[in-house]
Formats: structure tokens, sequence, C-alpha cells
């Protein structure tokens, strides 16, 4: 499993992920399911008569499994339910012998090459009390698995959604109250994905193939680096169908809420250091942040508090997990970030946000060939592509 931070979309999807995908806690309390449900289904995944269409959540959730399911049949799919739970998930690192962790679930191959949609609702209803305190090393006796899905996921016909939704217990996470959470996540939700699809191309064109992509923050941020011949992708919520046809799966994948621009880098570009107020390892507060890179690799790690946490979450991996692999710009101008009055969040998909990601890039086109990595998040961030400025102080220029 990949080590993420904060509120930025894991780009690594393994045989939990399939099941959980963004392992956020979720209950759509006040909202139309069947409408949503019919949003996802035509809009976002457009399934059409015939396709094979699997459903997978958590019996948290299982009301708004079953309204998709409803959707999906209406509209000719074939139907799957796949449901999983906290006990499920967290006996699988707790009480499963270690050798077990390392089998590769190779029968799943001839499944995923037959069906052509998955819409993921989170399978996990607490995931810090679910997976908070197991060890990484766990984590990465399952790499071998893991890799089995980056080796397998651009060669299936396979399209999807992931959905997320707010609750208490991920409010409380964030440092917010419920109502404040779930009214700006829902915003999100509804936000205009077309004017969102427009900026993220518009930003996505610059990036593609820029030489230099300058990255500082007020906090010491001062980051180098090149996309090169790297793909620029953008998720707008919506799977088109001239996405559906690519042959890379992250292109086939949206999410919702969504907005966000993202690409893989050129790893033995980047130099430079990264400082950071806040961010999160193993879902605990790691605080003022700051290393160098040099030929992308991360080097002189500090933190106030929790370095040891990276340190041991990075260490039963390849050395290419500590190699910056991508980089994200958030597009969704219904999220922002929130981190004062204890508030504790950095939703990647805020417009104007940026991620640095370091590690496992491999489904984004890149050359990071680990199943390991961390995220860090650069607030208030400034972005220049080849000498103009796209970001600047945290805000999208031009709107």
């Amino acid at each position: 499993m990949t080590v993420r931070s904060g509120g930025i979309r894991p780009w690594t999807l393994t045989l939990a992920v399939l099941a959980a995908f963004t392992l956020s806690p979720a209950a759509a309390l006040g909202q139309d399911e069947m409408r949503l449900a019919e949003q996802l289904v035509t809009t976002s995944a457009s399934v059409q008569p015939g396709d094979h269409v699997v459903i997978a959540g958590g019996k948290h959730n299982m009301s708004m499994v079953e309204a998709i399911a409803i959707e999906a049949n209406k509209a000719g799919g074939m139907v799957t339910m796949l449901v999983n739970s906290d006990r499920v998930f967290r006996s699988n690192w707790t009480e499963v012998p270690d050798e077990y962790l390392k089998h590769v679930p190779t029968y799943w191959k001839p499944w995923l090459d037959e069906v052509d949609v998955w819409i993921g609702l989170p399978a996990v209803e607490n995931a810090q009390a679910t997976f908070g305190d197991i060890p990484q090393q766990k984590f990465a006796l399952a790499a071998e698995s893991n890799q089995f899905f980056n080796d397998q996921l651009n060669s299936t016909p396979l399209r999807g959604v992931a959905i997320e939704y707010p609750t208490a217990a991920e409010a409380k996470q964030n440092g917010l109250d419920f109502g404040t959470y779930s009214a700006m996540q829902w915003a999100a939700v509804g936000a205009d994905y077309g004017a969102i699809s427009r900026r993220g191309n518009a930003i996505a064109e610059m990036l593609q193939g820029a030489d230099e992509v300058h990255v500082t923050s007020p906090a010491g941020t001062d980051v180098r680096f090149a996309i090169g011949s790297r793909t620029v992708f953008v998720d707008d919520g919506i799977v088109t169908p001239d996405e559906a046809d690519s042959k890379m799966f992250i292109e086939r994948w949206a999410t919702l809420p969504g907005g966000q621009v993202f690409t893989s880098i050129d790893e033995g570009s980047a130099e430079g250091t990264v400082a950071v107020a806040k961010t999160r390892c193993q879902y605990q507060p790691m605080t003022d942040v700051r290393f160098d890179i040099d030929d992308g690799y991360i080097g002189d790690f500090e933190a106030a508090s929790n370095a040891s946490c990276f340190e041991s979450a990075m260490e039963p991996f390849e050395k290419a997990a500590m190699r910056l692999g991508g980089v994200s710009i958030g597009l969704n101008p219904a999220l922002e970030v929130m981190e004062e009055n204890g508030a504790d969040y950095r939703p990647g998909d805020a417009a104007g946000m940026v991620w640095l990601q370091f590690g496992d890039n491999q489904l984004l086109g890149g050359k990071n060939e680990t199943t390991g990595g961390m995220s860090f998040p650069v607030v208030n961030a400034t972005v220049t592509v080849d000498g103009t400025v796209i970001v600047r102080d945290g805000v999208l220029v031009g709107g």
C-alpha cells in the first residue's frame, strides 16, 4: 500500500484500493442517492448496454451501492456488487500470516480483462482506525501483489469512477465540524465540471513538454523540475468516450469530487528544497518538514514532529520511493485549504493546491518502479511553467 498524506488522491492502485479506492469513510447523508447514482452511471462512467459493471463499497454504504446497481441495470449494464468492511480489511494486516500477504492474485487478470466499468465507493468506514497503526513492513510484503495491478491495468478495458463521501469521522480527522466539511464536499461534487475541464485542459497544455516547472512557497519550498515527454492528465469528474478508449488506465478514471491536473515528471531533473509547515504521516501530524532534493531524491530529511514516521514508512521500499515522481494542481473552486483554528485540511482537488508526489508513478507513465511513496502539500504555492505563472500564492492565475 502506497503511503500518502492529507488530501492527495492515491495514484497507485492496489488490490485494497480496487476494493476501497480512496479509503474515505462514507455516508451520503441528506443526499438524493438515486439522482447521484444516475449521474455516476450515465455521465461520469457512461455505462452502455452490455457493459460488465462492478460496484464496490462497504457495508456502511450499501444503500448507495444498491442505488448505483439499480441505475446501472437500467442502463443495460450487467452488474456485480462487491462489499467489504473495516473488520475484514484490518484482519488482513493483523491476523493473516506474513507469508500469505505475499500472494499474488493472478486470478484477477482474466476478470479485469472482462470488466468494462468499475464504480468504487469507500469500503472502509474509518481508515485511521483500520490502517493507522499497521507497520509499513506489512504493506511492503504485498509489494509484488501491488505491482501485479500496476502491470495489468493499462492493458485492461477498465474505466471507472471513485466516489468520496463526507462523514463525521473524516471531518474530525481533518479538524472540521461535520456540517462545514459535508457542505463543502457536496458543493465540490456539484461543481461546474465543464469550467473545471476547460481550466484543467488549458493548464495541461502549458505543462505538456515543459522544460522547467518552478514551485515555490512562503514556507520555503523552492523546487525545479522538467515534465519533458510525460503525458499530463486532467481529472474533471467525467470519463469521455475518447478517454474511455485510452491505452492508459489513468485517463479512463475519474473521481468525485474531482478537479485536478497531474503528471509524472522527468525524475532525474528535480532539484531544490521542500519545506512544509503541516502534513500527515500514517494519519498523524508531521510538522515543519524540510528536505533537499538532489537528482530527484529526498536527502537530509528533518521534521519538528513525527520524523520517525517518515523513516519507518519509507524504509521497507526501494530507493525509488524517495524520488520525486509527480506533481498535481487542484482545480475545484468549491474546495479550500483550511489550517486555522485547529483545522488540518489540504484537499488535493482544491483550486490552486499543489502536491508533490514521491515514489510510485508507473500508472502515470513514469519510471519510479516501486510500490512505496509519500506526498507533500505545498500550501500557497506559486508555480511557474517555462517562465509563465499559472498559480500565484495558492490561486489559479486568471481566476
